[in-house]
């Protein structure tokens, strides 16, 4: 390896750090609450969608209604699933015994996971708080 050669790997490598730091830096933490109609969801995902476009989406799953992300600061759109435990039990033929089995079920009505979520969110420094408490259904005028 020659000098030339090696001085372009240090810089690209710094070059390549540096910005992933600048990235990693520019985030911040953001915590909160989901239910649906008060009750805390057990399990989901939420994401935190930029409205100008000009920054990454990024979530996090959401677990006995609590979740924490790390977020770009600006105008989010907000999107959540929301899904229930069902518990069952299921025979084995082959076996002959019963198991428990758990499916989930979506509690969130679909508008609240698109890109046109009514749900929105301003993210501006470290430690934000953000509840959502979404109803599932609809009330009608």
């Amino acid at each position: 390896m020659t000098l030339r050669t090696f001085y372009i790997m240090v810089l690209l490598l710094s070059s390549a750090l540096f910005l992933s730091g600048c990235h990693k830096n520019n985030f911040v933490k953001v915590t909160g609450k989901v239910m649906v109609d008060g009750v805390p969801v057990q399990t989901g995902s939420i994401a935190f969608a930029p409205a100008d476009g000009q920054t990454s989406v990024e979530g996090a799953e959401i677990k006995d209604g609590v979740y924490e992300a790390k977020v770009p600061p600006g105008e989010k759109i907000v999107r959540i699933r929301g899904m229930k435990l069902e518990t069952s039990e299921v025979y084995d033929a082959v076996s002959k015994t019963k198991y428990p089995s758990e499916t989930a079920i979506r509690i969130t009505p679909e508008k609240y996971e698109t890109e046109k979520s009514p749900l929105k969110a301003t993210i501006t420094k470290n430690g934000e708080i953000h509840d959502f408490d979404i109803p599932s259904k609809e009330k009608r005028k």
